[in-house]
């Protein structure tokens, strides 16, 4: 793929297809937000972000800002306007290290849901969505392909990868998984208390979530997927040959691990064997009584981890045993770290299987982070 933002499009395929084996060992990967330092551009990402995001990268440019009239809906969904707002982003952002513009038809953080009856609401900063069930009596998971939304996803997936002409990235949605599907579909609360009353009526809802979702899956892989086998999942900038996802359950902060076990790890162990690579998404404090879980998932790749809003940055030494027990059982990590801590995240846990995503004010701050790392690197062998 000819690239017209960055020149070692090849190489960063060649890397990032290394983590997922452990084998980048002469350096980590890096993912680092910055401005062009020739812009009038802010920094899209911040110390908050690096804390608490999921590593999903947006033009955080907002309506007011460009004289624009478009409603928040055509702000998010308008196939024009997207291309124009991500063109403007892929200008003047620096792409260094393994850094390389991406897109994905955004329907927010469970786009799954949308496709299975949820009405979305734009808003300026996200995207929420309407619970459509009541009662587990009512529930009926069908996939209609003809919701204007999944023919939405599908065309602009579509449309987008032809308008790339090589450039940029276009992704797999965030389509989400069986429980934080659920948990949109029905009201939070009332699907903690369902899972309780009617156990075995939650799992085959789950299990109809889990069909729809690979078939949805396909449906944008099959446009997405490249002549060379390499395929991009949009957020988290993920990319490799075959099937890749991020997986998650957000839900486990607030079950048990014995519920966890029931509901969740069913699903997450056959999501693992059927994709060809696989990311975890951790996120909070409440969610770590799993890790041991998720961990033992024989066929994950990788864990990210993501401490949460008021908490540390994912490179804070409190959150070193995360990721000490993912490199022990054999996952890659992927670690949201402010550039203040990546001189001690490196000499901690080295190269090789590390992915490390931070954010800066400008091309000449993620220029000093690069000769930094190249420069520990020199000194001692990892």
């Amino acid at each position: 793929m000819g690239n017209h933002y960055i020149s070692d499009w090849e190489e960063i395929k060649v890397r990032m297809e290394q983590w997922w084996h452990g084998e980048n060992s002469d350096s980590p990967i890096m993912l680092i937000q910055t401005p062009k330092s020739d812009t009038l551009a802010k920094p899209i990402m911040n110390d908050r972000w690096v804390k608490s995001s999921s590593g999903n990268f947006e033009d955080e440019r907002r309506l007011e800002e460009s004289g624009s009239d478009v409603s928040w809906k055509d702000y998010w969904t308008d196939f024009d306007y997207l291309m124009k707002r991500y063109t403007k982003l892929f200008e003047v952002n620096c792409y260094q290290a393994e850094t390389y513009p991406r897109f994905f038809a955004n329907l927010g953080v469970a786009s799954l849901a949308v496709f299975l009856g949820c009405e979305p609401t734009f808003t300026q900063e996200t995207i929420w969505y309407k619970h459509v069930f009541e009662t587990v009596q009512d529930a009926v998971i069908r996939l209609d392909e003809d919701n204007p939304w999944l023919k939405w996803s599908l065309e602009t997936t579509r449309k987008a990868k032809i308008y790339a002409k090589g450039n940029f990235m276009v992704g797999i949605p965030d389509l989400t998984e069986h429980l934080d599907v659920l948990a949109s579909l029905f009201d939070t609360q009332e699907l903690l208390f369902h899972m309780l009353d009617y156990p075995d009526e939650i799992q085959l809802l789950l299990q109809k979530v889990q069909e729809v979702w690979k078939e949805v899956y396909l449906m944008h892989y099959d446009i997405v997927k490249a002549k060379d086998g390499f395929s991009n999942y949009g957020p988290f900038q993920l990319l490799g040959k075959g099937k890749i996802a991020k997986l998650q359950c957000d839900m486990s902060a607030m079950i048990s691990p014995d519920m966890f076990n029931e509901f969740a790890m069913p699903y997450l162990k056959d999501q693992t064997e059927w994709l060809d690579k696989s990311l975890y998404h951790l996120d909070g404090v409440d969610a770590v009584k799993h890790l041991d879980r998720i961990l033992g998932l024989e066929d994950l790749n990788a864990l990210q981890w993501t401490p949460g809003a008021g908490n540390s940055d994912g490179g804070d030494t409190r959150w070193d045993f995360i990721y000490e027990k993912a490199l022990n059982a054999g996952k890659q990590i992927y670690a949201l770290v402010s550039p203040s801590n990546i001189t001690r995240f490196i000499k901690r846990f080295g190269c090789k299987g590390v992915y490390i995503v931070t954010s800066v004010a400008n091309e000449q701050d993620a220029a000093g982070i690069i000769k930094d790392v190249s420069s520990l690197l020199k000194k001692r062998k990892y």
